[in-house]
């Protein structure tokens, strides 16, 4: 890549540093690989080198000699590691120099040596001064754990090798060998090996490369640990950038460093020392790779980042880089790159001064900030100053101290404590809670409740075995305030939203709240669900984790221009849509019922239809209306901070945080809400819950009645003409809410939307309920089903459903008795009819859809019987279910290893 043009004194700075590099000889320039691997690199570097030899007039033969005796070195822990870099080497060598083999040279690359059966007493009779002794024992401290350092051995003092080496040169008396002389011998030796690479170690090279280990601060060993944290501040947080820090050590003054590595270095605030460290010295060049780098690594998580770095000083350097993250694959980025050497107008290469990163906060690695959004961060009000950002709860074991809100009993949960006393004094279980979830921007993710009875106290006692605390209560004086959130991750654009009084928030759920009591939350964030914030997030951290510290460090400019009308109106659209369906705790009426009592009964004209069309039209205008209330704040913001050249104010549909209508989706939602109508955990008569457990009240539903029994059967065909039947209850939902003259209809409507193959409506919508509601409640429902499915096996002999809330411990008898002994007669009536059908029949096509129908009756009547027992097993054990277990436990319980119930 070719270098950028810089200002004079950066000119003269470099000249005056090179001015030498006429005098040097080759093979005094020297290149080291801290972590070789099998030796890719040194093998390419072997034919640099050659061609730099060639160049000079020297014949390959000669070159060879030279390169492995002087240029290349390298280090490794793994045995198999080094055995392959030396063969490659080797190799290497032989092509060009058929004589190498019997040479007496080896290339200079080293496996690492680790001798734990050394101590400074097996020299104790050789050592004669305190230096000598002093200098044996830290380097035999330093390799007692060699395989776990590796290359990251180095001596803060220096060490005299020279009076070590006298001690191994010292030869035995000339009396008469013993075990013991030969031993010592032997120690000589194994210390001799750690001379050798101890010396290289502690030598400067003209050139370092690395693509380094990988291992987070939290999985390393004790020893590892130790030894990085002591060593490699700067560095600690991960194995991959304390080698960054120990091959700037190896480089000589004016060298060059090249690595390639993970780009979290460039800006999480946890490296923020290390890229201090690093811009010490000047960053010729970097590729910006991004994911999808190698073919063989996959996802959106390795992103990785290619540098190069001059040990040299130069504060108004201009280097090159090239922003290669939006190529999305290996052959499309290294094309990319190629161009941009042929042409550096290209717009993914900049160009840019890396003493601009110290103005941002945290330095981040921003060689594509503009010129304005640098004087942001200058001018712009640090966010930290204005709201306080923090992380809350983590439980220590969220299986057992968190719920999906509809899974326990919603007399347990307290949804308006808005401090920890109130919360106390409410005496309740269950909290609101706060765990970031996916992209969503103004209003939702309301998912979560939290065990927080008496202030936590289960949460706070729950301990190791060793008695060290699980858990850790982060900011809990934050608890149950109103807040701005947003997810943890990120891995697309930046979503925030405004969370209403009443919850607990953990590490995930990350939270800001009022600085002061006139802080405007919602103007603040209006600003951060514009364009500008994104845009500005992937400046300050583009990995896919936000922390507290890169939200506390935004810069907010403030504006004459007030939001906050705006930002009202767009909280109210995007809450109307969260409450529109069940999974929401503020889920009133299903949006195709909610016209059917009031002014807009007459334009529904019975005809569920029209009541899709009327809800269409809503939730488009809903849509609408908040895409251009974004549009008009990012029109707002991105004039306030100045980015017009580089934004639009444009939303795309798929970045508004509102539903659209969807046919099939909504009309399945439609069946939904009738099983909750029929188990009566909705009414036609009461706004929202119904019952979701606690004490059950008749008095609350009139206009349809809920099932006497908790139990609905699925039969694939009609065998009950009352309520044991689903269809039977459907026709009566559909009369009682769109008219009895409209239920045909309207079923028709119903199956031509939701698909199902049928030789009538009736069929196709019972086919629906007895396939696929089980499997769509349970994605609707993130596999915490509230209505269970009892299932006798693929013939469906027997299925029905069950509302959790409302189980006890007779309800498996129950459905023994009354249901599955009643459909028993059933079966059997049938097939006594299809067999005389079948011998009455003349017709072969006819007959032969008789017999199959009567196989498959047959079929379902022997499961049902197989099933009976397994049901009767359960039913003897009389299981009680706690519904603050949850589901997953109860489940189980309830499954009690026969599979009684159909799959999670």
């Amino acid at each position: 890549m070719p270098e950028s043009q810089q200002n004079e004194q950066v000119s003269l700075k470099i000249i005056e540093a090179q001015k030498e590099l006429t005098k040097v000889k080759l093979e005094d320039i020297t290149l080291v690989d801290a972590a070789m691997g099998s030796g890719h690199v040194l093998v390419y570097a072997f034919d640099v080198f050659l061609q730099l030899y060639e160049s000079e007039g020297y014949s390959k033969r000669d070159a060879t000699e030279n390169i492995i005796q002087y240029n290349l070195y390298g280090f490794d822990i793994d045995t198999r590691a080094f055995q392959l870099s030396y063969f490659a080497l080797s190799m290497k060598a032989r092509e060009y120099n058929r004589r190498f083999l019997t040479l007496e040279l080896s290339p200079n690359v080293f496996d690492i040596p680790e001798y734990t059966d050394l101590s400074v007493q097996d020299f104790e009779d050789l050592i004669t001064t305190d230096q000598q002794s002093s200098d044996i024992t830290r380097l035999l401290n330093a390799f007692h754990d060699g395989n776990s350092y590796g290359s990251l051995i180095h001596f803060t003092d220096p060490i005299d090798f020279l009076e070590i080496e006298s001690i191994i040169d010292t030869k035995p008396g000339e009396h008469q060998l013993s075990f013991e002389s030969i031993e010592l011998e032997e120690k000589k030796h194994k210390l001799k090996e750690i001379i050798t690479v101890s010396k290289l170690l502690c030598r400067k090279y003209t050139v370092g490369v690395m693509n380094p280990p990988y291992m987070g601060s939290g999985k390393m060993n004790d020893v590892l640990s130790k030894y990085v944290k002591r060593h490699f501040t700067a560095g600690k947080a991960d194995l991959f950038a304390a080698f960054m820090e120990r091959l700037r050590m190896f480089v000589s003054a004016n060298g060059y460093y090249a690595m390639i590595t993970q780009h979290a270095w460039m800006f999480l605030s946890s490296f923020e020392k290390l890229r201090q460290s690093l811009t010490q010295d000047t960053l010729i060049n970097m590729a910006h790779l991004g994911t999808r780098a190698f073919e063989e690594i996959g996802g959106e998580v390795v992103q990785s980042t290619a540098f190069v770095l001059k040990k040299q000083n130069l504060t108004e350097y201009v280097g090159t880089y090239e922003r290669l993250i939006d190529f999305n694959s290996q052959d499309k980025k290294e094309t990319a790159y190629l161009a941009a050497v042929r042409d550096q107008t290209v717009d993914y290469l900049y160009r840019t001064n890396q003493a601009n990163f110290k103005k941002i906060p945290g330095s981040p690695i921003a060689y594509w900030a503009s010129k304005n959004l640098i004087h942001d961060f200058e001018v712009g009000k640090r966010m930290e100053n204005i709201v306080v950002p923090k992380v809350g709860l983590q439980t220590g074991d969220n299986k057992i101290f968190l719920r999906f809100w509809y899974e326990v009993g919603n007399q347990n949960i307290c949804y308006s404590a808005n401090t920890i006393s109130e919360s106390t004094l409410s005496g309740k279980r269950w909290f609101p809670y706060n765990k970031g979830g996916s992209y969503r921007k103004w209003f939702g993710n309301y998912d979560y409740v939290v065990n927080w009875q008496d202030n936590g106290k289960m949460i706070k006692e729950f301990t190791w075995e060793n008695g060290n605390a699980r858990s850790v209560v982060r900011n809990p004086r934050f608890y149950f305030q109103e807040s701005i959130t947003w997810s943890d991750i990120t891995s697309g654009d930046f979503s925030a939203r405004y969370r209403t009084p009443g919850s607990i928030f953990d590490v995930v759920g990350k939270s800001a709240f009022k600085l002061e009591k006139q802080t405007d939350l919602l103007s603040l964030l209006g600003l951060l669900n514009a364009k500008v914030t994104n845009y500005i997030f992937k400046i300050l951290n583009p990995t896919i984790h936000l922390q507290t510290g890169n939200f506390a460090n935004f810069p907010v400019i403030n504006s004459k221009i007030s939001v906050y009308k705006q930002v009202q109106v767009a909280i109210e659209i995007t809450q109307n849509d969260w409450n529109s369906f069940e999974e929401s705790w503020d889920f009133i009426r299903h949006p195709l019922l909610s016209h059917i009592a009031d002014d807009k009964q007459t334009e529904v004209g019975g005809r569920l239809e029209n009541a899709f069309a009327i809800w269409k039209t809503e939730a488009q205008e809903r849509f609408d209306q908040l895409k251009a209330n974004e549009e008009e704040l990012n029109r707002i913001f991105i004039d306030l901070y100045g980015l017009n050249d580089e934004l639009t104010p444009e939303v795309e549909d798929k970045e508004v945080s509102v539903r659209r209508a969807d046919e099939e989706r909504d009309i399945k939602s439609l069946l939904s809400y009738f099983i909750g109508l029929v188990f009566g955990r909705y009414s036609l008569d009461t706004l929202g819950l119904a019952y979701a457990g606690g004490e059950w009240n008749t008095d609350k539903y009139q206009k349809f009645v809920p099932n006497k029994d908790n139990l609905l059967l699925l039969n694939d065909d009609r065998y009950f003409d009352d309520d044991r039947d689903i269809m039977n209850r459907f026709r009566t939902f559909l009369a009682v809410t769109f008219g009895e003259e409209h239920v045909q209809e309207n079923m028709d409507y119903i199956a031509h939307v939701i698909g199902k193959k049928a030789d009538n409506s009736e069929q196709a919508i019972r086919k629906y309920f007895v396939d696929d509601f089980f499997k769509d409640h349970k994605k609707g429902y993130q596999k915490r089903p509230i209505y269970w499915e009892f299932n006798s096996g693929k013939q469906n002999g027997l299925k029905a459903l069950m509302y959790l809330h409302r189980y006890d411990e007779g309800e498996l008898a129950m459905m023994r008795t009354d249901y599955m002994y009643p459909l028993q007669s059933r079966y059997e009536e049938r097939i006594e009819k299809l067999q005389q059908w079948v011998q009455d029949e003349s017709v072969t096509k006819t007959k032969k859809q008789l017999e199959k129908k009567l196989k498959h009756v047959t079929q379902q009547l022997k499961e049902l019987k197989q099933y009976d027992p397994i049901v009767r097993h359960v039913a003897d054990q009389r299981i009680n279910l706690d519904l603050d277990d949850g589901v997953l436990v109860n489940y189980e319980k309830l499954q009690d290893g026969n599979k009684i119930l159909s799959k999670l």
